[in-house]
């Protein structure tokens, strides 16, 4: 058997490379050269960049173990306890970028593949270390689309808790219009900012969609520039405003256009288009500011037989099962584009995420081992 212990090496190894968004190659070739090493059947580099092992045992399902290894920046590195990349263990915890979100995750699914083979399971289990999930999702979409799982366990951070699902995400971008004047006869202008106020006052009242497990829609204003940009003694003759809408299922991007638009006829509302690229450049993929919200099939058989096999592995370490949504995006949406349910389950506390403080419990990491091996044996059954 191995070790109990070797998942969290494997974490402070790829902790200690920097790998942020569009620059993860020395993170994805560092695993995958793990995957050999532990005996995957296959462990390769796709088209995108994306770290792949395969385990092979007979027909079966597919399921797919996912997580990213990108990650955000470092962050002000003064304001960490302890260097962002030294993956260093202190007081049961292990620090760094990506410990929590979510390199460390990856690592325990590395290992308990292995596990779930030792102890014997049917059909296909496939660990992804994916790309530029931060940045939109191109390295699971192409991973969905390249491998087409029957099923996938997500790891982002839960607290070791079953997520089923997330609100999705619009960013909205509104340009109001005015007219410029000195500062010193207002009078003259239609001062933008004024007319923006008026509009953020309207948006705190506004009714919003609500319902489900998703509970409901939100809009948060994160971002208002004034024209001409720098200029302190000048009317502003426009202003640019940016929402992070926050969206439940049924609540699409027109109808949240339409409504937010019914606030101010003369403010013009655009949901930005982006391109994002892989490192190699191999892979392009333009699409809107969009996050689509998830909910999987609560009652779905294999949802059921994740919680089942989730409850009891909890419960052997005297833990409470518990089971609900994740308050941010993940890449469930890309990864359930062809029909497969995306079940949440990671290790660590979703709040350090992004954040200078971020660490993760080494016990936390220990037991994400022992469930994903449980996981995958329950999903894919005995031989």
């Amino acid at each position: 058997m191995l070790a109990m212990n070797e998942e969290v090496a494997l974490a402070q190894s790829l902790i200690r490379i920097f790998s942020p968004s569009g620059a993860e190659s020395r993170a994805t070739v560092l695993f995958v050269s793990a995957l050999k090493d532990l005996g995957f059947d296959e462990a390769y580099l796709d088209e995108a960049g994306n770290a792949v092992g395969i385990l092979r045992a007979g027909k079966g399902p597919s399921l797919m173990f996912n997580g990213h290894l990108d990650t955000v920046p470092l962050g002000d590195e003064d304001e960490w306890i302890h260097p962002p990349l030294s993956g260093i263990v202190s007081q049961g915890r292990l620090w760094g970028r990506g410990a929590c979100d979510m390199k460390s995750a990856v690592a325990c699914m590395a290992y308990a593949a292995i596990d779930a083979r030792n102890r014997g399971f049917k059909g296909t289990l496939i660990v992804t270390g994916v790309v530029l999930e931060e940045v939109g999702g191109l390295g699971s979409y192409h991973a969905a689309e390249t491998l087409r799982p029957d099923l996938v366990i997500l790891g982002e951070p839960s607290k070791l808790s079953l997520k089923l699902g997330h609100r999705g995400r619009v960013e909205l971008h509104g340009v109001v219009p005015g007219r410029n004047a000195h500062a010193a006869r207002a009078e003259l202008g239609l001062n933008a900012i004024s007319r923006a106020a008026d509009f953020l006052n309207k948006l705190e009242g506004l009714a919003l969609p609500k319902g489900g497990p998703l509970q409901r829609s939100s809009a948060t204003p994160t971002r208002i520039v004034s024209f001409p940009d720098g200029s302190t003694n000048v009317v502003p003759g426009s202003v640019e405003i940016t929402i992070d809408y926050r969206n439940i299922p049924g609540d699409e991007p027109e109808d949240i256009l339409n409504r937010i638009g019914m606030l101010d006829d003369d403010i013009v509302w655009s949901i930005p288009v982006v391109e994002s690229v892989t490192e190699n450049s191999k892979v392009r993929l333009r699409t809107s500011k969009t996050i689509s919200p998830y909910l999987a099939p609560g009652e779905n058989i294999a949802v059921n037989r994740a919680r089942e096999a989730i409850k009891v592995g909890m419960s052997s370490k005297n833990i409470e099962f518990k089971e609900g949504v994740w308050w941010f995006c993940t890449d469930a949406p890309q990864l359930s584009r062809f029909g497969a349910p995306v079940i949440g389950f990671g290790p660590g506390e979703e709040e350090l995420a992004h954040t200078t403080k971020e660490s993760i419990s080494v016990e936390h990491l220990i037991i994400a081992r022992q469930i994903y091996a449980d996981l995958a044996c329950a999903l894919l059954g005995a031989p």
